[in-house]
């Protein structure tokens, strides 16, 4: 493996500059808060091994504590006033990083940009930002979401170790506030925020060790994006949750560990001995989803969502340079830098940490407190029904066992009356794909089947449910008795010989 010391020599940020809470949408949505009420949902702990824990049981375990907050563990994020824009949050952190580094523009040899939601239609930022900047050097654009950032690193690396750079600028820019209507609750989850850092040779044994990058095709269509026209007849695009947005939470464990034990491995080294990791957080439970993958203490890392909330391939860059400036990491640190890109690529990368010189600090939070961003699971007692129980019952019986066990989670996730169940009122309406998620999670764990995630939206009902798992069970009896018939036949046919 090539290791020419090229890493990060710099790091800078740059967010919009209102600071805009919960209460913006209180008090201008009302009615849109209602509709997100609490659910209260907790998962008794597990006592296995995190090698042998579901998948999914990680991702629920880590989500449950926010499904009793109606913002999801959103508090504050940061978003561009009128006379900002992707290319002026750009411009500050490139001229941020390039003044850490002790660098004029036109010094740098190569700048990539990745702008997510630039305002520009048809490219991105890297033409008007090298202008900006007063650079004469190649600029070009590369974006692959959330992973941009990673990505980039990774093709400035390997020109500057082929020689035909010395260094490069890596700008990353995210704004999502302009691109999701206010009055869908996934506007709440968007800030807007650029950062940079200069690439270029560092001391002997430092910088870039190894980096996997693999495919997230299977969660195309988590996220839709269209192009609409503003009130001004300007284009626009706006983004919205998919029908495959469930892929996001089947496939975060995989990813994570597949990304993480890779880069690891490739850089000699173990999990156990990196010193920081940091994870894009584009949820607050994003960390906690990583942290049990992998088996490491929430200590070796951070979360900054509850500061930022998602703020896509910045979040990368954040989180390292909120980690630095904390001293959590250290010179000669080993740090492992993980990031999930939807519809693109995940992507982790190992390195020795160098003196990496930081751009001005951000503004502070308004009203964060280390007890604030507290959340603990309770737990709850453990569930009476097993498929076992239901496969030796009567069909009747079963039918009454399932309506008790799934209205009794309803009633306690929802914290409503029994009585105030419609069963036939479609589960869309009772449960948002959260929740919805995590009753899926809970009905596979306990009854062993599988269960669609689309029978808990459309037109799909309590009554629904329980039919498709008298099916699933009849499915499964009608195996189970084969399969001692025949265990039974090659048993008489041994005897006999």
């Amino acid at each position: 493996m090539m290791n020419d010391s090229i890493g990060i020599r710099s790091l800078a940020v740059s967010f919009g500059s209102i600071i805009r809470t919960n209460e913006y949408w209180v008090q201008k949505f009302p009615e849109l808060i209602q509709q997100e009420k609490p659910r209260r949902v907790r998962l008794s702990k597990s006592s296995e091994t995190t090698s042998s824990r579901n998948v999914l049981d990680i991702w629920s375990q880590a989500v449950a504590p926010y499904l009793s907050d109606p913002f999801r563990g959103n508090v504050e994020r940061r978003v561009v006033d009128t006379d900002e824009s992707s290319l002026t949050l750009e411009y500050r952190a490139a001229k941020d990083a390039l003044n850490a580094a002790q660098l004029s523009p036109q010094e740098v040899d190569l700048m990539i940009v990745a702008s997510l939601f630039p305002e520009h239609v048809g490219h991105g930022n890297a033409v008007y930002l090298a202008q900006e900047l007063g650079m004469c050097c190649p600029a070009w654009n590369l974006e692959s979401t959330c992973s941009s950032a990673l990505v980039a690193l990774q093709n400035a690396h390997a020109l500057i170790q082929t020689g035909a750079y010395r260094n490069a600028l890596v700008v990353v820019s995210h704004i999502g506030s302009k691109t999701v209507d206010e009055a869908d609750s996934l506007s709440w989850s968007m800030g807007d925020g650029a950062g940079a850092f200069v690439v270029d040779r560092l001391k002997p044994n430092q910088g870039i060790l190894a980096t996997k990058i693999v495919s997230t095709a299977t969660t195309s269509g988590a996220y839709v994006h269209e192009l609409v026209t503003d009130t001004q007849g300007q284009p626009q695009m706006r983004t919205r949750t998919g029908e495959n947005v469930s892929t996001l939470a089947e496939t975060s464990v995989d990813f994570v560990r597949t990304c993480c034990e890779s880069a690891a491995a490739a850089a000699g080294v173990t999990l156990a001995d990196i010193d920081f990791l940091a994870f894009n957080t584009p949820t607050a439970w994003y960390a906690d989803v990583c942290t049990q993958a992998l088996g490491i203490s929430a200590a070796r890392t951070i979360n900054l969502y509850p500061q930022y909330a998602n703020i896509g391939p910045v979040l990368a860059i954040a989180n390292l340079y909120h980690a630095a400036h904390e001293c959590k990491i250290s010179e000669n640190n080993l740090v492992l830098v993980y990031t999930k890109g939807a519809s693109a690529t995940a992507a982790a990368t190992v390195m020795r940490w160098g003196d990496v010189a930081l751009g001005s600090v951000p503004t502070p939070p308004l009203s964060l407190t280390p007890e604030r961003e507290k959340i603990h699971l309770t737990e709850i007692r453990k569930s009476s029904i097993s498929s076992e129980k239901l496969l030796a019952a009567s069909l009747q019986e079963q039918r009454q066992m399932l309506e008790t066990y799934l209205l009794e989670w309803l009633s306690h996730s929802l914290q409503v009356p029994l009585s105030q169940i419609n069963q036939e009122q479609p589960l869309a309406l009772l449960l948002d794909s959260l929740s919805g998620f995590l009753f899926k999670t809970q009905i596979e764990n306990d009854l062993k089947v599988q269960v669609p995630i689309e029978k808990f939206f459309g037109e799909n009902n309590f009554n629904h449910l329980i039919e498709l798992l008298l099916n699933q069970l009849a499915v499964i009896k009608l195996i189970t008795s084969e399969s001692i018939v025949i265990n039974d036949i090659e048993e008489r046919e041994k005897l006999s010989i």
